[in-house]
């Protein structure tokens, strides 16, 4: 691990103070933006956090990388002193650099102002998607807005012209000079992960119940997922005797039909003999059409 030079207990203090000053910035061009608390961490979706697909055919979700978000009233604070909004910053973001990051917050600040003018800038029923209104206070802060609307966010995806970078030259560098602690590459993050585990008959078993039954005669039967099978024995406090899974013994009574053994086979020794068969006499050569196995040209 790389040891940060100066002080390393006060990184996360330059962060945050980094991005304060880039907000003060953004105030100072529009009074209206209220003030925020920032926070940071990661933009990279947890996985499992996805949902569910009613069919394993179904396409997944596309899952996005998020650079901030703006959450309003999220923070209390002293009693009587009213909220905060929340403005997250992801370290993905802070790597990116000082545009990057100048970017995202102008972005936030347009939701900002949605919130204090009482405007509905994202749809109700998924908060991810730009609706228009948002593109004209996008645009109000200096950002781009697309041309047309984009799934799956609308019209989110903003560009910064020249002149508002001209404008917050001075805050790009001072992001940039300051050197600040970020996280690694998408390829980085990738690799501290465990990887998914996909069970034996392919796709996630989760829900997904088994039947299964004890000794009694008629035989009783119960459905738990393969979760709760896995935890432990479960007795049927009739017979005494555990629930089983029937397909599982089945398939054993039919080894044992068959003669099929699951015993790992003994290894081959190093340098067993061999002995060559005589050749076979004119008589005794096999007539056309038997069972014996040919090898196919």
């Amino acid at each position: 691990m790389t040891v940060p030079k100066g002080a390393p207990g006060r990184e996360g203090t330059r962060l945050i103070s980094a991005l304060e000053k880039c907000w003060a910035a953004i105030q100072a061009q529009h009074p209206e933006v209220p003030h925020v608390l920032f926070v940071s961490g990661t933009g990279i979706p947890k996985r499992g956090t996805e949902k569910p697909r009613r069919s394993k055919d179904a396409p997944r979700r596309q899952q996005l990388v998020t650079r901030g978000h703006h959450w309003a009233d999220r923070w209390a604070l002293a009693e009587d002193e009213g909220r905060l909004a929340e403005l997250f910053i992801a370290g993905e973001t802070v790597r990116d650099g000082g545009q990057a990051i100048l970017q995202t917050a102008l972005h936030e600040a347009a939701h900002a102002l949605a919130h204090v003018r009482g405007i509905q800038d994202t749809a109700k029923g998924d908060a991810r998607w730009h609706r228009r209104e948002f593109a004209q206070l996008a645009r109000e802060v200096g950002l781009q807005p697309p041309a047309k609307s984009a799934k799956p966010l609308g019209f989110s995806n903003c560009t910064l012209p020249e002149a508002t970078l001209k404008k917050y030259a001075a805050v790009v560098r001072q992001l940039d000079g300051a050197a600040l602690p970020a996280l690694g590459t998408d390829e980085e993050q990738a690799e501290t992960e465990p990887p998914e585990t996909t069970p034996p008959g392919g796709g996630s078993t989760n829900g997904k119940r088994q039947t299964i039954e004890c000794g009694c005669k008629p035989r009783r039967r119960i459905h738990v997922t393969p979760k709760i099978l896995k935890g432990g024995g479960i007795l049927c406090a009739v017979c005494t005797k555990p629930f089983t899974d029937p397909t599982a013994e089945a398939a054993q009574g039919d080894d044992e039909l068959t003669g099929i053994s699951h015993q790992p086979e003994p290894p081959a020794p190093d340098a067993a003999p061999t002995a060559e068969l005589p050749h076979p006499r004119p008589g005794e050569l096999a007539a056309e059409g038997d069972s014996s196995m040919r090898m196919q040209p």
